[in-house]
């Protein structure tokens, strides 16, 4: 290759980077198009026609669309995502199984705000199912769950990566014909909120939509 026809590749190979990275990254892009975007997706249960999304966001205000569980991994049954029809926000929903013979599961929750650009993890709880379903929010409950069941405060950011990363970003990418990685890193340089592990303010997960 000539040192003119090796310049016109690197200036090419530059302005698409350019063009790639000053994109909508891939929360943006869900936000905007809200729940049709996934009907793309094979991985999630977006497979249904734009207007019962639509209607449904009209006439209940809200709507969720969940991944299959085929292709989540056996430790996390629920990914999900929640669309509002008054803003082009997005709420995910994690559960975490924590152990299914006491029935105890970790729940995880983010939002992305689509003006502010902004990924917000909330704060997490652990729920057990026995009489009464019990909800545990304090932080030092939640530290004793994790223990008791092997897992650690840096378990939950893995968890929190795979669902946002490795479940959402990529099938996205994959979907729409996009680099995964740019994607993913074009997510990281957006900015975070960390609330993982502060009490909890508000409605919760993962309904609350800050202002």
């Amino acid at each position: 290759m000539n040192k003119s026809l090796l310049k016109v590749v690197i200036f090419v190979f530059c302005i698409s980077f350019i063009m790639a990275w000053l994109r909508p990254n891939a929360m943006e892009e869900i936000g905007r198009l809200q729940a049709y975007v996934l009907n793309g997706v094979p991985e999630s249960e977006g497979y249904h026609p734009a207007w019962e999304w639509e209607m449904s966001l009209d006439t209940v205000g809200t709507l969720s669309v969940d991944y299959k569980t085929e292709y989540l991994r056996k430790d996390v049954p629920f990914i999900a995502l929640y669309f509002s029809n008054d803003s082009k926000d997005i709420g995910i929903g994690v559960t975490i199984n924590l152990s299914e013979q006491d029935k105890v599961g970790l729940e995880i929750g983010a939002n992305y705000y689509y003006e502010e650009k902004t990924l917000v993890y909330n704060p997490i709880y652990v729920w057990k199912e026995s009489d009464d379903l019990e909800v545990h929010v304090d932080e030092k409950q939640i530290d004793e769950y994790l223990s008791k069941y092997g897992l650690t405060r840096k378990d939950v950011k893995e968890y929190q990566e795979y669902a946002i990363y490795d479940v959402i970003v990529k099938t996205w990418s994959k979907a729409y014909m996009r680099c995964y990685w740019l994607e993913k890193w074009k997510l990281k340089f957006c900015d975070t909120v960390d609330n993982t592990f502060k009490p909890q303010e508000g409605k919760g997960w993962p309904f609350d939509m800050e202002e």
